[in-house]
């Protein structure tokens, strides 16, 4: 391959010096080896991030925010994460690096392994749609403060609660009765969090997240009270 290639080269500089015979002092230039590599082994950072903007903005330049460094870095520590992890099963991860002050991120990694097809490496974890489980209950917690509904020493009650037809359980198939409103949110526990949203005034989660431009359903009763614990999917990003 690598002799066609040069015989390739040859013809086609001899046709570029009949029209330009001053480019003959290059001659020795083209008699140079070819460095072959492989596609796999071609320069791609950030391989998700790059090919959703190659995508969205053809034909002009591009410029991020990504620092170069701190991507190589980033995607070292989760290869050292997963090897950690292994033997618990970890074989994927997706990581975004965010600077807190200017909200710029510095480095985007979607998977593990963008050529991996075992674990299907080309999805992007970050703009992948799921359940955020518990993770939205912080914000509930936070609106509640800032409604003067709790402090962190609010007492609350974890016990069996019905809303309506809705009777939800926690994660362990247990209550745990009284307890504050930091221990509330740090235990994850679900009858607390239900309560602070039905609480809620003016603001509730659904128009929180609205307002935050989360992507939801237009009517927020295709929730209800099941968005505290995660029924409205969201991505990491």
């Amino acid at each position: 391959v690598n002799s066609d290639l040069k015989r390739v080269r040859h013809r086609l500089f001899q046709s570029w010096l009949r029209l330009h015979p001053n480019w003959v002092e290059k001659s020795s230039e083209f008699d140079l080896d070819l460095e072959m590599r492989p596609p796999q082994d071609l320069p791609f950072l950030a391989p998700h991030l790059t090919t959703q903007l190659l995508l969205e903005q053809q034909g002009s330049p591009l410029q991020t925010t990504l620092d170069t460094n701190l991507q190589g870095m980033f995607e070292e520590q989760v290869k050292t994460f997963l090897n950690r992890q292994r033997d618990l099963g970890f074989k994927n991860a997706s990581a975004l690096l965010v600077d807190t002050q200017s909200m710029q991120a510095l480095a985007y990694i979607g998977s593990a392994d963008f050529s991996n097809e075992e674990i299907m490496g080309q999805v992007n974890g970050l703009t992948a749609r799921r359940s955020p489980c518990s993770a939205l209950k912080t914000f509930v917690y936070g609106l509640a403060i800032d409604q003067g509904i709790i402090h962190p020493l609010t007492m609350l009650k974890d016990t069996p609660t019905p809303f309506g037809t809705y009777t939800p359980d926690n994660f362990d198939n247990q209550f745990v009765g009284p307890l504050s409103a930091t221990d509330a949110l740090v235990l994850s526990r679900n009858i607390p969090a239900l309560n602070l949203a039905l609480q809620l005034n003016n603001l509730d989660l659904y128009h929180f997240l609205k307002k935050a431009k989360i992507p939801l359903h237009p009517d927020s009763n295709h929730y209800g009270l099941s968005i505290v614990l995660g029924s409205a999917e969201v991505s990491m990003l």
